[in-house]
């Protein structure tokens, strides 16, 4: 008997422990609590570590160059273009790379320079004299990257199918080496400006297959003759791939906020009304149990969801309250058993975070349930699924979680 009432009394009681309690003429109690949420704001992401979203790249193509006075064939100024590199995102939307480029220009000029010093004339079919150009030179430069696609659709998560295919802008300065000439060196400011398409091969999006046009500009000294164009230029299309170190990624953004949680009075009268029944009639010792099971068959229903903040395993204390009900349940009848499972979302985590996560709900559970709750361990499983697709609602969020289920033998 004192079993029962003990647990009538914790129904009625549970939540009264709130931080506020208003009542409202209806007969319906609201009751203020601290909770944790995770926001589905797609642009709102929490900043990782310095040492996270890594990435190094290369890629090669053809140059073609433009500078003073140029003449002749579009062909005759491709020259091959390599790139190497690496970088960083600071936020989904945003990032810096650092770029070393080179190595050759070249073209027909309609005016003698620096770098025609080998050419003898040419004329062309008006009898007009060109000089041929080579330019030997490399860049190195820091640049400001703009993902555009994420800038427009939000960062999609962990191990998410969605937005394979991005798109990606940047501008940045740099600094242009030249060698090779017969006198010495020569160096001069160079800007880069960039559009990038990138396919990512699996949806960890570890490597991608990219496609840039890329245009380095240069001070007209850059070819050695002055006062014919404002810059000279270099632009190049070429074909490479980035791979992205672990750990990559931004977890969802999370606040402390107030909720209010409705209940019914109505119904915890009812509960106190039978806590005073319960205790003015006898009740044989082996009939106690049925007592319990009785009292809480309209509480607590299986299978049973425990839910867990985003990349997170510890009960919350509104979820251990509701353990300490699914416990007397359980003592109350011993001879059954019962499964927890732990899981994640899918597309939030790596494949072994999220394992990592579903094993230790589940191990969080339980642990709740035999050490403060004496739940007999003997009547409890263990297991875990690791991500899994949606399973109530289409809603992730349900998904990152632990469910009690009967075992019936």
């Amino acid at each position: 008997m004192e079993k029962v009432i003990i647990c009538l009394a914790a129904l009625a009681i549970a939540h009264g422990s709130a931080l506020a309690i208003t009542t409202e003429p209806d007969s319906t109690e609201y009751v203020k609590v601290e909770d944790i949420l995770v926001s589905e704001d797609t642009h709102r992401v929490i900043t990782n570590p310095w040492s996270s979203n890594w990435f190094v790249f290369a890629d090669g193509g053809v140059n073609a160059f433009w500078g003073d006075k140029p003449v002749g064939k579009f062909g005759d100024r491709l020259t091959p273009q390599f790139n190497i590199g690496v970088g960083k995102w600071i936020v989904p939307g945003f990032g810096i790379d650092f770029q070393f480029t080179g190595f050759r220009s070249k073209g027909d000029k309609g005016v003698e320079g620096i770098y025609t010093y080998y050419s003898p004339v040419y004329y062309d079919k008006d009898g007009k004299p060109y000089w041929k150009e080579k330019i030997k030179w490399w860049d190195l430069n820091i640049s400001a990257l703009f993902n555009i696609t994420r800038l427009i659709y939000g960062y999609e998560g962990y191990n998410s199918p969605r937005l394979k295919n991005q798109f990606i802008a940047s501008i940045g300065i740099g600094a242009t080496h030249h060698y090779g000439l017969p006198y010495g060196s020569a160096n001069e400011w160079s800007c880069r400006v960039e559009l990038q398409y990138s396919r990512f091969l699996t949806k960890a999006k570890a490597v991608s297959i990219d496609v840039k046009l890329r245009g380095l500009f240069y001070e007209t000294k850059y070819d050695g003759v002055f006062n014919h164009q404002t810059f000279d230029e270099n632009v190049s299309l070429n074909l490479g791939l980035t791979y992205y170190f672990n750990p990559r990624g931004w977890d969802r953004y999370t606040q402390r906020t107030t909720i209010y949680k409705q209940y019914n009075l109505a119904r915890i009268q009812e509960l106190n009304d039978e806590i005073n029944r319960l205790r003015s009639m006898p009740v044989a010792p082996e009939t106690q149990n049925l007592g319990i099971v009785e009292a809480l068959k309209d509480v607590v229903t299986f299978p049973y969801l425990v839910n867990f903040v985003i990349d997170r395993v510890e009960v919350v204390n509104r979820e251990r309250v509701n353990l300490g009900f699914v416990a007397e349940m359980m003592k109350a009848t011993p001879d059954q058993r019962y499964l927890i499972t732990g899981s994640a979302d899918k597309y939030t985590g790596s494949v072994a975070r999220n394992k990592w996560l579903g094993e230790n709900r589940a191990k969080n559970v339980y642990t709740i349930l035999t050490e403060e709750f004496g739940v007999p361990e003997e009547q409890l499983e263990l297991r875990d699924l690791g991500g899994i697709d949606n399973i109530f609602y289409d809603d992730p969020q349900l998904s990152r979680s632990a469910v009690i289920t009967r075992i019936d033998e």
